[in-house]
């Protein structure tokens, strides 16, 4: 008997926004609050089996590692959030030493504002392509052809490819296990 994987095209991945960097609060928060707030942003891009997308124990490595910045009298503002999102949708693929020297390049050449909008509108093309089986059209940028450029497309890519195969075998099992009942 012959099994064939189909990909539903409204999965959740498809309509994944990732908060863009005017979007995210402009105002400092507590760590629960970003705690919060961050479980929200990321919990179509999360599988359930996965656990939480992040806590406040994660957080705290991340600074004690210097991954991202120390709070502010323990307070976590707009460009902490993005370092975070970016770390929590970077780290379902790659290391954390990894994430840090990949966010350390893009920081290097381009203002934080503008490289956190850039992967985010370049993660939700990719995955919306990549689950409705569709070529990648990349976001424009205004350095097309560097190798930083198609580093961090490449980057982005991994993740999606990553994140449209487990939700794919997500749904083989939950159709295998739904036929099985039937």
């Amino acid at each position: 008997m012959q099994t064939v994987i189909s990909m539903k095209s409204e999965t959740t991945l498809t309509k994944f926004h990732c908060p863009r960097w005017n979007e995210l609060p402009d105002m400092d928060l507590y760590m629960d609050q970003v705690v919060t707030l961050l479980n929200s942003y990321l919990k179509d891009f999360c599988l359930e089996q996965q656990g939480k997308a992040i806590t406040s124990t994660m957080i705290n490595n991340y600074v004690k590692h210097g991954i991202v910045s120390a709070p502010v009298k323990k307070r976590y503002n707009r460009k902490h959030m993005a370092y975070l999102i970016v770390v929590c949708i970077l780290k379902t693929v790659f290391r954390m030493d990894e994430i840090s020297d990949l966010i350390k390049v893009q920081m290097d050449k381009y203002p934080q504002d503008q490289a956190y909008d850039y992967f985010c509108a370049e993660l939700e093309c990719c995955l919306f392509s990549i689950c409705t089986h569709k070529r990648v059209k990349h976001i424009p940028s205004d350095d097309e052809g560097s190798p930083i450029v198609d580093l961090i497309r490449n980057t982005i890519q991994a993740v999606a490819y990553t994140a449209y195969v487990r939700d794919a075998v997500r749904i083989y099992e939950s159709d295998i296990d739904t036929n099985e009942n039937d």
